[in-house]
């Protein structure tokens, strides 16, 4: 099985794994699940970092790499359905990268990590 982990779930569990919910904690642990992070996540990071919202203890070319090495998690390119696919979604939450986030986890079929709830809005499974 695959699972997506939203940009806060990815940031938690390279940084302060205790913020993640049981659900997430236990999918995280399953060794039969595959982990991938979308592209809009790296996207929003780096956004973020150098907007000064997220302090990181690297770079975020540098954070990011290394973080999905040591947690074993693919990224995903933003392939053109994703984003055709997060204009058609409803109007639940502006943030463009959720919604590319959830366009994802809908086109892929993929259960996304998230303590977010407008993401069960666009229909998405959420482990939390």
């Amino acid at each position: 099985m695959r699972i997506l982990l939203d940009t806060c779930a990815f940031i938690w569990l390279a940084s302060d794994p205790q913020h993640l919910g049981s659900g997430a904690r236990s999918a995280l642990e399953d060794p039969h699940k595959d982990r991938f992070l979308s592209a809009a996540s790296v996207w929003e990071i780096v956004l973020k970092y150098h907007n000064g919202k997220l302090p990181l203890p690297q770079p975020p070319e540098e954070w990011i790499e290394e973080q999905t090495r040591v947690q074993d998690i693919s990224i995903m390119n933003l392939e053109r359905s994703v984003i055709y696919q997060s204009g058609r979604l409803p109007i639940v939450h502006r943030d463009p990268f959720d919604r590319m986030i959830a366009a994802d986890s809908l086109i892929h079929k993929m259960p996304i990590l998230t303590p977010d709830e407008p993401f069960r809005e666009y229909g998405c499974h959420v482990i939390w």
